[in-house]
């Protein structure tokens, strides 16, 4: 049964936000040990859970809209991907700063000039945080692989009303 548009953006909210819990309050290291492995920024755990997110975007696509054409599919779970990071991010840091766990050196901040979110692809200063760049590439993907697809779906309800109207 698909439950819509609704469905999906409520489901990938709240699987963003609860893997932010599980991040912030049981994964304490995601490093494990080991050293980063490319852009000297990311670790064996980020290609983990980019997996992870990848497989939940997908499937909570497939679980809730009916998209046509495989083109659209991926470039829809990749907008969706790619919002449900964000997302997850930006919970994780809301959590330390609201609920800080015991022993965290930036207890009680948001998002600090220097973390690994804003050295991937910078940041800008927003007075009491830094908003990482990738957050605002993130959502003009999203929006961008929405508009597209919303266009192209409009495209083909006018091409089948058009053959509609010549079959009658």
């Amino acid at each position: 049964m698909r439950r819509g548009v609704w469905g999906l953006i409520l489901s990938a909210l709240a699987f963003s936000v609860s893997y932010a819990f599980v991040e912030y309050y049981i994964i304490r290291d995601t490093t494990f040990g080991y050293n980063p492995v490319l852009f000297s920024l990311l670790y064996p755990y980020h290609f983990a859970m980019a997996a992870v997110f990848v497989i939940a975007a997908y499937g909570l696509l497939c679980a809730h809209v009916s998209v046509k054409g495989i083109v659209p599919s991926l470039v829809i779970a990749g907008a969706l991907f790619s919002s449900m990071l964000a997302i997850e991010d930006f919970v994780w840091f809301v959590l330390r700063a609201a609920a800080p766990v015991h022993g965290d050196a930036n207890a009680g901040k948001l998002v600090v000039a220097g973390e690994w979110t804003t050295q991937f692809m910078g940041s800008v200063d927003a007075h009491f945080t830094a908003i990482p760049n990738w957050y605002f590439l993130s959502i003009g993907f999203s929006a961008a692989a929405l508009g597209t697809t919303r266009r192209r779906q409009r495209q083909q309800l006018t091409a089948a009303a058009s053959d509609h109207l010549l079959t009658t």
